[in-house]
């Protein structure tokens, strides 16, 4: 009786392939250093497969979402932590600060472009406020880092964006606080906020 089924002999070919791989491997690196080579330049593809060698292709966290869907603020969570832990208890003294409560805003993870931006398109916000850089990196369709993009707002489907520091980002670097409250003040003044108000 043949003990592989189809996936446990594919794996086991995979298996001998790799072993020959680093084997040949092996003998180029000491035939190289018998000529007397101690270094050897590799190619950016060369590069990737050692940088993800063995790391394992984790899938995409689900949309998820919570608030009302009409806010006028919404917020696009890099961490997708929302209000929980010590950086969610820190959003809600920066939403406070802001005379806003989390009930208040609507708040999901920037995990789907296509169904954020259908939120978007259909509940036209006054203002989006995305924490954190890979929420600005999605909505602002760059690879540009967050401290070149944060500070001034850009549009995303006619909506103004603010990006600016994940609340984790603060806990970490709290020199970061003064940044972070500027930009709210901004978002404040773009959505009509009276920061004096009581």
């Amino acid at each position: 009786m043949d003990i592989f089924n189809g996936n446990d002999a594919h794996n086991a070919d995979c298996g001998h392939e790799v072993v020959q791989a680093l084997n040949a491997l092996s003998r180029f690196l000491k035939f190289q250093k018998s000529l007397g080579n101690r270094s050897m330049t590799l190619g950016q593809d060369a590069m990737h497969i050692l940088d993800t060698w063995g790391t394992p292709s984790w899938p995409s966290p689900p949309f998820a979402a919570r608030g009302p869907e009409d806010a006028r603020i919404v917020l696009v969570d890099s961490e997708g932590t929302f209000f929980n832990g010590e950086s969610g208890s820190l959003l809600v003294k920066m939403l406070s600060a802001m005379h806003l409560s989390p009930s208040g805003v609507y708040i999901c993870n920037a995990a789907d472009n296509a169904l954020l931006t259908r939120h978007i398109v259909t509940h036209k916000p006054v203002v989006v406020v995305a924490l954190g850089e890979q929420a600005c990196q999605m909505m602002n369709g760059t690879d540009d880092p967050l401290a070149k993009i944060r500070g001034d707002f850009f549009q995303y489907h006619g909506v103004p964006v603010m990006a600016t520091h994940h609340p984790s980002a603060l806990m970490e670097t709290p020199a970061l606080k003064r940044q972070a409250w500027d930009d709210l003040k901004q978002v404040m003044a773009c959505a009509g906020l009276d920061r004096h108000a009581s």
